[in-house]
């Protein structure tokens, strides 16, 4: 199959995604319900304790632009692992093996035409509740320009960590304790909710050792300030994860698939 063959397929798989996305509006209504409610909470809060004291020269109307990014990008990106999760339980992961597609790339490209289903629906939401209950846009909103690609490229990498957690499903069946490992790391050392800069620097050190900042921190750190060398280091540094990542997919679908000749699959 020629290279212009594969991607047409994966392009239609991607399309295929975001068909089905389609199909669930109820979900999508849902999401933007709660992004508005996660935003309206936190509006609260900040207005109460002072935005001011906890990262100073930083006021509430920036950090509601922050968390309409970083909540962007974690709703918009669908929980692909259940999907995996479900084809080794019932066993169709052995039956699409045969497909003249990667079974693996066939569920990221699936996953990411959903994304972007996701993603484009919730940005006005997004969008519109960052206005309302921010009072306007950022005091510098030139950053929101590159929180976009910074966002796609976190979705993205949100994914392909979906990936991994739905592959453990060869060893630990239900997958759910790994998700749930997962999101807690995105929500602590991502800084979904906070930007790191107001976390103890050993614990920020750690943060950006690893691949979450990259997820929530990075896109939303754009509304904070105009800073396109950050914006530059966190793209190429993003990229070297979605190599590293891509290249551990491939190492777990290895295994896999071994664990399931073995097993007489």
């Amino acid at each position: 199959m020629s290279a212009a063959d594969a991607s047409a397929k994966y392009l239609a798989l991607a399309g295929s995604g975001l068909r089905r996305g389609l199909s669930e509006r109820s979900i999508l209504v849902g999401r933007a319900v709660f992004l508005g409610v996660i935003l309206f909470t936190f509006s609260r809060i900040w207005s109460l304790i002072g935005a001011r004291d906890s990262l100073p020269g930083v006021g509430t109307r920036e950090l509601i632009w922050y968390l309409a990014l970083t909540e962007w990008v974690v709703l918009g990106t669908p929980p692909m692992f259940l999907a995996i999760e479900r084809d080794v339980r019932s066993g169709d992961f052995a039956c699409r093996l045969v497909r003249p597609v990667s079974y693996v790339g066939a569920q990221v490209a699936e996953a990411i035409g959903e994304s972007a289903l996701r993603m484009a629906a919730l940005a006005p939401a997004g969008v519109a509740g960052a206005l309302l209950l921010g009072g306007g846009l950022p005091a510098d909103p030139r950053g929101l320009w590159l929180a976009v690609p910074l966002a796609l490229l976190g979705s993205l990498i949100a994914t392909l960590s979906m990936t991994v957690v739905g592959l453990s499903a060869f060893w630990v069946v239900d997958t759910n304790p790994c998700f749930l490992v997962w999101q807690k790391l995105v929500f602590i050392l991502g800084g979904l909710l906070f930007p790191l800069e107001i976390y103890p620097e050993w614990l920020q050190r750690i943060a950006h050792a690893t691949p979450f900042p990259l997820i929530c921190w990075a896109p939303g750190r754009m509304a904070l300030g105009w800073d396109p060398a950050l914006a530059l280091e966190s793209g190429l540094e993003g990229l070297v994860w979605l190599a590293l990542l891509s290249g551990l997919i491939v190492l777990v679908s290895r295994r896999a698939r071994a664990r399931l000749t073995v097993a007489g699959g």
